[in-house]
């Protein structure tokens, strides 16, 4: 398994967290627990090669959408079960910043909370035109400037978005996710009510849900390469209240305790928090 990194063109790349190429000989490994966790961020994936699947940790089937049909996923905040069958795999991915896919794509962004919704359901011509273009692509490089030129298109066509939500998102990275919606409403100046309308169109989830996510996922980024259960238990007690609060959302986040977690064999969950390369 190999997960390759793209740098976004200049006029898509303040809207992207990670825009990536995932490839497989074989497949995904039937032995690996293939987990990811919530992580705030809306994706668009585009199979070129065997499609990847997702689903809710405990659910027993995949989301239904064709093999090749590229798909939007919106905000999670349970884990999910990535499966393939055993074949040559190649899939582009771009996960966009919190804010990010509204830029792109005229929906409401609470559309798409806990869904899997095909490309083609949500644009209709625009998204069956993108996934012949994928599936007619010579390779791999050819299939991820289709998908960055339909980016660009998008974008072009698209309203830029109100600056509150941007402004509200910075300063809550700068607290580390850890801003009171209170502190949050007095330093943007309007109400708690029209911030979480904002928020709710055009990133999916009101700030407090959206703030527990993000800071969770730092945390877990900090400790997914290097896992000691004890070490970031330690750590979290700068975030979470005491250790059972954090086991136990460590749990809704992973489905895992955390030493349970550490035990797994989890490599595809994991190379999305390796160091870019």
């Amino acid at each position: 398994m190999r997960l390759s990194t793209i740098a976004p063109h200049p006029l898509l790349a303040p809207f992207i967290h990670h825009f990536w190429v995932f490839e497989s000989d074989q497949g995904l490994p039937a032995g690996d627990a293939r987990v990811v966790v919530p992580n705030g961020r809306h994706k668009l994936i585009v199979p070129y090669r065997n499609a990847l699947k997702a689903q809710r940790l405990g659910e027993t089937q995949t989301r239904d959408h064709g093999p090749g049909d590229p798909v939007l996923i919106g905000l999670w905040e349970e884990p999910s079960i990535i499966s393939t069958s055993v074949e040559p795999t190649a899939s582009i991915g771009v996960e966009f910043l919190p804010h990010g896919l509204s830029r792109f794509f005229g929906l409401s962004a609470v559309e798409l909370t806990e869904k899997i919704v095909p490309v083609a359901d949500a644009l209709g011509r625009a998204g069956k035109e993108l996934a012949a273009r994928v599936g007619s692509a010579e390779d791999v490089p050819e299939a991820v400037r289709i998908v960055e030129d339909f980016l660009l298109e998008r974008f072009q066509s698209s309203r830029a978005l109100p600056d509150i939500v941007p402004s509200a998102l910075g300063l809550m990275q700068q607290a580390g996710y850890q801003m009171e919606v209170n502190d949050l409403e007095k330093r943007m100046g309007y109400s708690r009510r029209y911030l979480h309308a904002l928020f709710v169109r055009y990133v999916g989830l009101p700030p407090k849900r959206l703030g527990g996510v993000l800071a969770f996922e730092r945390l877990y980024r900090r400790f997914s390469n290097n896992w000691s259960a004890e070490a970031l238990r330690r750590d979290a007690l700068d975030i979470f209240y005491d250790q059972s609060h954090f086991i136990r959302t460590f749990k809704r986040f992973t489905g895992h305790s955390p030493g349970e977690f550490a035990r797994l064999e989890n490599e595809f969950g994991r190379i999305f928090y390796l160091p870019t390369r």
